[in-house]
């Protein structure tokens, strides 16, 4: 089986879990009153099932490494599976959350293999344009969920987002089962807690990488604070209708889409660090919007929306390199590296997310100053990671 094939079977098992968040993102404005709870509460659904999603990864890459891409990732979307269909049947936020940490764990492995894979079969600059490929593909899911979302919460009501998904995810790993090869070999030394302990402290004390993944990780970060409030900040304080927040989040993710685009075309041309550095400049260029719209009070549906777009423009090419900059510093194992990656960068962006929950007074504005914090620590990672 050729490798782009390989490739695009499991990028169809990471669009099924990414779309986890965004297709019920619509209905999250609405949800405290369905359930019969808090606004911060309902936000949980969201920063915990990150976290979970980042801590989790821990996990999966020694076992994948251990027992094989092909099982870990069947695995992981059984798990999926179980979880889309128990938050589907959820009675309270108690029995919501606790499907979503699972949902989260689940989802996990997705993540770690498609890297592992990546650099199992790409050369370094093949693996920027995978990588990218694969930015461009995932984009794609987000930028339609919400707005399928929202028409399906009007027609259906937010469990059937739900329903939709675990139908999809049985799809998809049926599609698997039938046809993913192993792509790795199989090391049973991976789970021993020595050589765990010895890959992991090594990945850890090594600057370079941890540069890189603070660099992917408050990237990340930008991204999950606004599907964390964006839907409050449109719908409750903007009066957008639950049915054409999709609409909106889509000018977002489309503008993510390009830069991934862009970022693709620049590989054959110019070096991992050469695209970096022109993420990194766009990223700056959408914060200052940001901090415009917060000075000036121009705040809109479409000045906010294409403020953040310009933010998640620079996303593209951000995380387009940044897996392969991180992993090349290193000669650790490849699921152990993209494990940390993972669970270091979500880990950032969960705790952006918790802190947008914790800091929500109604308003835009503590999305807006953790957005700016999160591009500041981006460029001064940057700066260092270069000398």
């Amino acid at each position: 089986m050729s490798r782009n094939v390989i490739l695009a079977l499991v990028i169809s098992a990471s669009v099924i879990t990414l779309m986890s968040t965004d297709l019920y993102a619509p209905s999250l404005a609405h949800l405290p009153e369905l359930l019969g709870t808090s606004a911060e509460l309902v936000q949980l659904t969201v920063s915990l099932n990150l976290l979970a999603y980042g801590l989790a990864t821990l996990i999966h890459g020694p076992l994948s490494e251990r027992f094989g891409r092909r099982p870990v990732l069947l695995w992981g979307m059984a798990g999926f599976t179980l979880a889309s269909f128990l938050c589907a049947i959820a009675a309270d936020i108690g029995q919501l959350l606790f499907a979503r940490v699972f949902q989260g764990i689940a989802a996990a492995v997705e993540g770690v293999v498609v890297l592992a894979i990546i650099r199992d079969l790409f050369t370094e600059k093949e693996q920027v344009r995978a990588v990218a490929i694969y930015g461009v593909a995932t984009a794609f899911a987000p930028a339609f969920a919400p707005l399928l979302g929202g028409y399906i919460h009007v027609l259906f009501g937010w469990r059937m987002n739900f329903h939709l998904l675990t139908g999809l995810a049985l799809a998809v790993t049926a599609l698997i089962t039938l046809f993913l090869k192993e792509s790795g070999k199989k090391d049973h030394d991976a789970l021993d807690l020595k050589e765990i302990y010895a890959d992991y402290f090594g990945l850890l004390s090594n600057r370079s990488f941890l540069l890189y993944i603070t660099i992917g990780g408050c990237s990340l970060g930008c991204i999950f604070v606004f599907i964390t409030a964006g839907p409050f900040i449109l719908i409750n304080n903007h009066g957008v209708a639950t049915e054409h927040f999709g609409y909106y989040y889509a000018v977002i993710v489309i503008a993510y889409i390009i830069g991934s685009l862009l970022a693709a075309r620049m590989s054959g041309r110019h070096g991992a660090r050469e695209i970096l550095r022109a993420g990194v400049c766009c990223a700056v260029i959408g914060s200052l919007l940001l901090l415009a719209i917060l000075a000036s009070g121009w705040e809109t549906p479409v000045t906010l929306t294409l403020a953040v777009a310009v933010l998640l423009f620079a996303e593209g090419p951000i995380f387009a390199v940044v897996p392969t900059l991180a992993m090349n510093t290193t000669d650790k194992r490849t699921g152990s590296a993209a494990a940390v990656i993972i669970s270091a960068e979500m880990a950032i962006g969960s705790l952006a997310a918790l802190a947008v929950s914790w800091t929500h007074d109604g308003t835009s504005l503590p999305m807006i100053l953790i957005m700016l914090a999160l591009v500041v620590i981006v460029v001064l990672a940057y700066l260092r990671s270069g000398r």
